[in-house]
């Protein structure tokens, strides 16, 4: 149905990875989607560790099945190892990706403990991974590498429905922003929404005095920073700490649960709505 790519142009970690994780578990939760999450970045096992948990389960499903061992390799190698040799179908990406709720969210991790030259191969045919998986899943979340140095990064951008660009919280993004509203080929409006990342509500840089400075119509999406969240990822308790949410077994006065699990809700709603335009288009 729609792939949805979350990027930036920064140099450094401003927690883009923490922002996808949050919205894309949220939408599974909250919406009847077939979600593939794909993470494409080098030996960055965040996304592995945020659902921890669910590891061993994997690990029992494969022995299970009986598995032979080129199936055994999980994430993107082993989909590439398919790719490579012409066999890659729709129906053959679950066989490497990691169940986190059933018939919602699945992800497909990112190459790990492998060369640079290596992962620049595997880099190569995420291209081909995303246009097959499309065909299987309602909708594709990725978090992609930053920057736009490489062709891949760039064709990914372009084959993208919706980009998801994300910005700290500080005054020099509203430059940024507005350089990339400005003169980018590739970030078209129709298609690009932005992202305040680990957001702090008492800033005096809110998302409505950001919006209003870089001349949006909408109010900025935001992720805000919630440290139960962060400890959730950091221990492998992602999906835990998601349903204790829906559970409502968090004190919103303790860590402004409430206010992060509406902005994740917005945010879903906003890609949502975005998906219909863009199906009106069509």
């Amino acid at each position: 149905m729609a792939i949805i790519t979350f990027w930036n142009n920064n140099t450094g970690k401003i927690g883009q990875t923490y922002s996808a994780i949050a919205i894309a578990t949220q939408m599974a939760l909250d919406h009847n989607y077939k979600i593939l999450f794909l993470s494409t970045k080098y030996n960055d096992r965040l996304v592995i560790d945020a659902f921890g948990a669910n590891e061993q389960a994997e690990t029992v499903k494969k022995i299970v099945t009986n598995k032979n061992s080129m199936d055994l390799e999980s994430g993107i190698e082993g989909v590439a190892k398919m790719a490579n040799a012409g066999r890659l179908t729709a129906e053959m990406i679950p066989n490497y990706t990691k169940v986190i709720l059933r018939d919602r969210l699945e992800i497909l991790s990112g190459p790990k403990g492998v060369s640079k030259q290596e992962y620049e191969k595997l880099y190569e045919i995420c291209k081909e991974i995303v246009n097959v998986s499309k065909r299987y899943y309602d909708l594709v979340f990725i978090d992609l590498n930053n920057g736009m140095k490489d062709q891949i990064t760039k064709d990914i951008l372009q084959m993208s429905d919706i980009i998801i660009f994300n910005v700290e919280q500080k005054l020099a993004e509203i430059e940024n922003i507005t350089k990339i509203k400005e003169n980018s080929e590739i970030l078209l409006p129709k298609k690009t929404m932005f992202l305040i990342n680990k957001y702090d509500r008492e800033s005096k840089y809110t998302a409505k005095n950001i919006t209003r400075e870089v001349g949006e119509k909408k109010t900025i999406l935001t992720v805000p920073y919630t440290a139960l969240y962060s400890e959730a990822i950091q221990e492998g308790l992602t999906t835990e700490f998601f349903i204790g949410l829906r559970s409502k077994n968090f004190d919103d006065t303790l860590d402004n649960t409430v206010f992060f699990t509406n902005e994740l809700r917005r945010a879903n709603e906003a890609i949502i709505y975005k998906m219909q335009e863009l199906q009106m288009r069509i």
